[in-house]
């Protein structure tokens, strides 16, 4: 019999699971009732007083940074929200001097490639690229990472885990070293926050970044980034706007004078559907529990990671749990077009090259739609 810490929770808030089976929380997290309600209050605000639902917009920016604050361990304000962590890691750089001899980013191979867009860019205004290689192209040495961060570095930009194997990267000794070195740390944790339980005051991390639309089932338009409270005041961010000064209503002329807060990582009108539609899916994280979510993931992935073997399947995921995040990579000949048949028969997964098709559960999944996942994959084989 399951557990009640591992049994799967809160289905009815889920309609898609009606006529799924989904396994694709890591790209995706699916649609909670509570979304729907938050867009049609939004509208409803909108359409019934006009800006004058501003007054009730503004305050939820920082209830909502604070929420996902507490499921990263984070103190009230030092969370702040963006559309998206481009756009954030972006104004981060912006803050930053590369013409000194300090002036190299380090970021690893396996880095998501929109924030490598971002990083190269910084070339252009005198950053040195030193990107760390992969050797099997699913996991990098610690040691490797390290040793290519040193007294030049500026800023290395590593991810919490892996997109293309899910693989965790050792991010507290990288952050002592960092600390060391006199580096800054900047850990993108979109593929961890929400399945894997971390504390950003208990890791002493300098900077994280993530967003709403993978496990914390908030849909797109709701990035966020985290500051240590001590580095605050180093960044002016030129990537800005009015929402970002001091005083942002009384309409000054430029320069802007920041926002002693996190606010001073705002822009222009914020994209408050966004973040509004986002808040109950962190609310149904937060009422779960990272750490139960967390020991439900184990479970089921490495379910999933067994019965690929027994099929004599690649995974491409590390087998110690201990070691990855909230999904599994399932690889074979011709996986690519499976995946598509997949989805056509509502089983939603994913497929990435040099990965294959990956598998996540949530704290919604159960046991039997693993066992789904796998009937339909055999015929389909």
């Amino acid at each position: 019999m399951t557990t009640t810490a591992t049994k799967a929770l809160h289905r009815e808030q889920f309609p898609i699971l009606e006529t799924g089976t989904y396994l694709v929380s890591h790209s995706m997290g699916a649609a909670p009732l509570g979304a729907k309600a938050a867009l049609d209050s939004y509208w409803n605000d909108w359409a019934t007083d006009g800006p004058e639902a501003w007054e009730r917009w503004l305050p939820e920016i920082g209830v909502i940074a604070d929420g996902i604050g507490t499921l990263i361990g984070a103190p009230p304000g030092s969370v702040f929200l963006g559309p998206n962590v481009s756009v954030l890691q972006a104004a981060l750089a912006t803050s930053l001097e590369f013409r000194g001899e300090r002036n190299e980013v380090v970021y690893e191979a396996l880095q998501f490639p929109s924030l490598t867009y971002v990083w190269t860019e910084w070339e252009r205004y005198g950053a040195k690229v030193r990107v760390v290689g992969s050797d099997d192209g699913r996991s990098i040495p610690t040691e490797r990472i390290i040793e290519s961060i040193s007294e030049r570095t500026r800023i290395a930009v590593l991810s919490h885990a892996y997109y293309v194997s899910g693989a965790l990267a050792d991010v507290r000794e990288i952050q002592q070293h960092c600390r060391k070195v006199g580096a800054l740390l900047c850990v993108d944790a979109y593929q961890t926050t929400g399945t894997y339980p971390y504390d950003v005051c208990q890791w002493d991390l300098d900077i994280v970044t993530g967003g709403s639309h993978k496990w914390l089932l908030g849909g797109p338009g709701c990035g966020w980034i985290y500051v240590r409270p001590a580095l605050l005041e180093q960044f002016r961010p030129a990537v800005t706007g009015w929402m970002a000064h001091a005083s942002p209503f009384t309409f000054e002329d430029a320069p802007i004078r920041y926002a002693p807060s996190m606010y001073r990582f705002g822009t222009g009108t914020p994209t408050i559907p966004g973040y509004l539609v986002a808040k109950p899916g962190h609310d149904l994280i937060r009422d779960v529990g990272i750490l139960r979510i967390r020991e439900h993931n184990v479970r089921l992935t490495t379910k999933l990671a067994d019965m690929a073997l027994e099929r004599k399947l690649s995974v491409n995921s590390p087998l110690d749990p201990h070691k990855r995040t909230g999904w599994i990579g399932i690889d074979f000949d011709d996986s690519e077009r499976v995946c598509h048949q997949l989805i056509g028969e509502r089983v939603f997964v994913d497929y990435r090259p040099g990965c294959g098709i990956r598998v996540s559960p949530h704290f919604y999944t159960t046991d039997e739609e693993i066992d789904r996942f796998f009937a339909v994959l055999d015929r389909l084989r």
